[in-house]
């Protein structure tokens, strides 16, 4: 991603708009950042168990809504 913004970017902005490459490219790195602190956090067994447990009950809930309509 450095290596795109540093390259390739620049050539598309007007004289003197390289503040925008710059912001861009500060937003997408902590836009990364984010999302892999998320995922770390979503990784832990107790986050799984959690995640589990709301698909589970969505599921037994959506289950018992369409066994109940089709009567």
């Amino acid at each position: 991603m450095a290596v795109f913004f540093a390259s390739v970017l620049p050539q598309f902005t007007a004289p003197g708009e390289g503040m925008a490459s710059t912001l861009t490219f500060a937003w997408l790195a902590a836009y990364a950042i984010a999302i892999s602190t998320a995922g770390r956090l979503l990784r832990a067994p107790r986050a799984q168990r959690a995640i589990e447990a709301v698909s589970g009950t969505v599921l037994i809930g959506l289950g018992a809504k369409i066994a109940a309509d089709a009567r």
